[in-house]
């Protein structure tokens, strides 16, 4: 029963955290990432990403409130080794989303200039197009849902 709060939790947390950029009509859903301990230097943050335009689009990460440094960085395994691997940028096809989750191509943020507590949120801003800045609110989540949902 305990779990099920989280799961609640989480639940809320995508249905009202969501951006929508007026001009290019991409959508930046359910930005997240989980509460750090104390030293902790980097941790990884997860976004979903919708293009509902005709248009494609180039998409950066230009800084984040929390860090001194933040870069997109995608999972990549050679042999049997797995390593990740920095991307200058993310390309979205018209009609097309982007998914950035544990596992796979997120978010990372090193250097961290405090920690990140349960409830709290920060800012990320991505580049569009290499012109337009969208900030994204990004909240912390509990730990104890990376032990639930992340094996």
């Amino acid at each position: 029963m305990r779990n099920f709060k989280y799961i609640y939790y989480f639940l809320f947390i995508i249905i009202f955290t969501s951006a929508k950029s007026e001009e290019n009509n991409l959508v930046f859903h359910g930005a997240y990432t989980f509460e750090t301990f104390p030293g902790q230097k980097s941790c990884a943050v997860y976004v979903s990403i919708f293009n509902n335009t005709n248009k494609d689009f180039t998409i950066n990460i230009e800084s984040s409130d929390v860090s001194e440094k933040a870069e997109i960085h995608k999972m990549e395994k050679k042999d049997n080794i797995i390593k990740m691997k920095k991307i200058e940028k993310i390309n979205i096809q018209a009609k097309d989303q982007v998914f950035f989750q544990p596992g796979g191509t997120h978010i990372m943020l090193m250097n961290l200039k405090k920690e990140l507590e349960d409830g709290s949120s920060f800012f990320i801003n991505f580049l569009i197009n290499n012109k337009k800045i969208q900030r994204i609110k990004v909240l912390v989540l509990n730990k104890k849902l990376r032990e639930n949902f992340i094996e």
